[in-house]
């Protein structure tokens, strides 16, 4: 497969390759695993909500069909 960048040229590469650096160091930081445990946190709430709310439906679903 071959992606097509028109007319970017090699700094389309350089500014990947240095946002990918400043992405890492951000996540080997500190702050990086406050925000690494932040977004796992919440997924966990989103995760619980979905389940939840799954459970309503099914049993509402259950007593309209009775």
């Amino acid at each position: 497969m071959q992606f097509r960048m028109n007319r970017a040229g090699p700094s389309a590469g350089i500014g990947c390759g240095g946002l990918v650096a400043i992405l890492g160091l951000i996540l080997i930081s500190p702050v990086g695993e406050f925000l690494i445990k932040g977004l796992g946190w919440i997924f966990i709430v989103i995760g619980v909500f979905a389940v939840l709310s799954g459970v309503y439906f099914w049993i509402k679903s259950t007593m309209r069909g009775s």
